[in-house]
């Protein structure tokens, strides 16, 4: 009986000190490895990247003058399903802000330093144009934009450029060439009119001035946020009327919450077009500016408004991601 007394209580002791470790184990994941914790005790959602197979000399060889000037605009794509609810819902995660990374040079105006245009090739050889932000990032090379502007119609996007401060041809930083090409995966199978979850993240490589947010610095960004707060919306609109030679913006009154498109969406008033697809919606909290939504598309249930994907974990699984290809 002592002998099975011994053998419960060694048991029972071992079975504590396992839990303990455990608890402890997650309590320094919390406190010194938050990312790590989260992918570990929760299942993230599926990311697909695609890893550029040309280099960035090419790349840069094949964006001349006259291929810049010719590229069309990305339409800003248009939703018309009937298939709509105005929603009041607040998001059921937990809201997060983060804060920015000025560039190396105060002299540039940050954090609308970090806003750029985006050319790329289709899988059909068309040169288009669309429009992205230099994120903070452990990487210092992550650029958000819509998920259609690297992937759209079954193909993923060649020569992607990134551009920022970009204005008639011209940048003080050059350009910067993407090496990955990152999206949510259920964006590689969304049908037409699901564009809730239309994000997408290049990965640049450094260029002859370095590190893309060293040069231009690296804009702060926020999810999961309330959207009853004024947005401010910049892009390089290239259609009737805009020619995408310069960044346009849209100050809007509040944001509008919908059940649409597949999913959870956000629309405020803007009248840019095409090549504005993935510009940056920013919020602003105090002196502090936050990525909090990109252009994406427009529709006939709100005429005179902008539309983009509600930023929520799906859009944080995919920069966590991409900050750390």
């Amino acid at each position: 009986m002592r002998q099975l007394q011994k053998i419960f209580l060694s048991s029972l002791f071992s079975k504590v000190f396992l839990c303990l470790l455990a608890v402890a184990y997650i309590a320094y994941l919390v406190g010194f490895g938050h990312e790590v914790s989260l992918s570990l005790l929760f299942s993230s959602p599926a990311i697909t990247v695609y890893q550029v197979n040309q280099s960035s000399a090419s790349v840069r060889k094949y964006w001349t003058a006259a291929n810049m000037s010719s590229a069309v605009n990305d339409d800003v794509l248009q939703v018309n399903s009937v298939d709509v609810q105005q929603s009041n819902a607040v998001s059921q995660g937990q809201a997060v802000q983060q804060k920015g990374q000025a560039p190396r040079n105060n002299a540039v105006d940050y954090p609308l330093s970090t806003v750029g245009k985006l050319f790329m090739t289709t899988a059909a050889g068309q040169n288009v144009v669309c429009s992205g932000t230099a994120v903070v990032s452990s990487n210092k090379s992550v650029v958000d934009t819509a998920g259609h502007c690297l992937y759209y119609f079954g193909g993923w996007m060649r020569n992607v450029l990134f551009c920022p401060l970009y204005n008639n041809g011209n940048g003080p930083y050059g350009c910067w060439v993407a090496r990955d090409l990152e999206v949510p995966s259920d964006w590689i199978d969304a049908k037409p009119n699901e564009l809730h979850h239309d994000y997408g993240m290049a990965v640049v490589s450094a260029n002859a001035e370095g590190y893309l947010t060293d040069e231009v610095g690296g804009a702060g960004y926020a999810y999961n946020q309330p959207v009853n707060q004024p947005y401010y919306a910049y892009g390089y609109p290239a259609a009737y009327p805009f020619n995408g030679q310069t960044r346009q913006t849209c100050e809007s009154s509040s944001g509008k919450l919908w059940q649409y498109a597949g999913g959870t969406v956000v629309s405020i008033p803007c009248n840019m077009t095409g090549g504005s697809s993935g510009g940056p919606w920013y919020i602003k909290s105090g002196s502090n500016w936050y990525l909090d939504g990109h252009n994406d598309f427009t529709s006939t249930i709100q005429p005179g408004h902008m539309f983009s994907p509600y930023y929520d974990e799906v859009w944080y699984a995919l920069y966590s991601k991409a900050q750390q290809t």
